[in-house]
């Protein structure tokens, strides 16, 4: 069903500050703590012995420290596959590689509800929410990022599953303040923001922008609305609930990340739909 998926998820796993992540036959492994630092080798050395991999990426991201480098093969370069979609992988383009593990079930619960319908896919990274859209017979997909880069890795994943989408490079505030200035309306809504982002002079912040933003699609939707985070003070709680409630959201499911990620959760999500299709 899949081929990427956390192989080790850190002190859940009995191995605190590292993880390891399958992207096909490329691996990676990522080191959250410099006390850890002295079992690198002999962890590529496992993962070489034990899985035969085409390429393996070390990152390293401590407080002080965010550096990736390549320890075994050539071509950083893959395609993974997820429940019928293709996404392209690249382990050494940045800290984060193109597909947010974590996220699995989430995309495939929002894909399910979104036949028949528009659907906007907010903060879209490189659009694999979009791509499961479309893969379960969405009629229309727009995809909204800030970084022209990104989108440019989305269109790659539509163009891998043979599908069409609509593209946006702008800010989210900025795309929804259009669509409802235009009266727009989508069947299903995902907005799935990073914690803190820069756009030019502004700033997006779950903490204190991600509430607004949803409130202002309510104005914009006829449909189902997911919310996600990996706001760590916000992981683990209530608090997504309570923000839908606060929007006028009825929450239909909530989760956190999959199976392969034992232990804390590291993101939240919420389904819903808005209140008022039931009144």
């Amino acid at each position: 069903m899949f081929d990427a998926y956390r192989i080790c998820n850190g002190i859940a796993d009995g191995l605190d500050g590292i993880t390891i992540d399958k992207y096909a036959a490329h691996y990676q492994i990522q080191f959250f703590n410099e006390k850890m630092l002295k079992y690198e080798q002999t962890l590529v050395e496992m993962v070489k012995k034990r899985f035969s991999p085409e390429f393996i990426a070390v990152k390293y991201r401590f407080e002080d420290r965010s550096q990736i480098k390549a320890v075994f093969g050539s071509n950083s370069k893959t395609i993974v596959e997820e429940n019928g979609c293709k996404f392209a992988v690249d382990l050494l383009d940045t800290l984060n590689p193109g597909l947010f593990l974590d996220m699995r079930d989430a995309r495939q619960m929002f894909g399910k509800m979104c036949k028949g319908k528009d659907v906007l896919n907010l903060f879209a990274y490189t659009c694999s929410f979009g791509v499961y859209a479309k893969k379960n017979g969405a009629s229309r997909v727009v995809n909204v990022d800030i970084s022209k880069k990104i989108l440019n890795r989305g269109k790659e994943n539509f163009a891998l599953n043979d599908l069409e989408g609509e593209f946006f490079c702008g800010s989210a505030e900025e795309y929804v303040n259009w669509a409802v200035k235009k009266g727009k309306k989508f069947g299903a809504i995902v907005i799935d923001p990073p914690s803190f982002a820069k756009n030019g002079k502004k700033t997006f912040s779950v903490a204190k922008d991600f509430e607004p933003l949803a409130a202002k699609c309510r104005d914009i939707s006829d449909g189902v609305v997911l919310l996600a985070t990996n706001y760590s003070p916000w992981c683990g709680g209530n608090a997504l609930q309570e923000m839908a409630a606060n929007i006028g959201c009825k929450v239909l499911k909530s989760g956190a990340q999959g199976k392969d990620f034992p232990g804390l959760p590291a993101m939240v999500w919420v389904l819903a739909n808005f209140s008022k299709l039931h009144l």
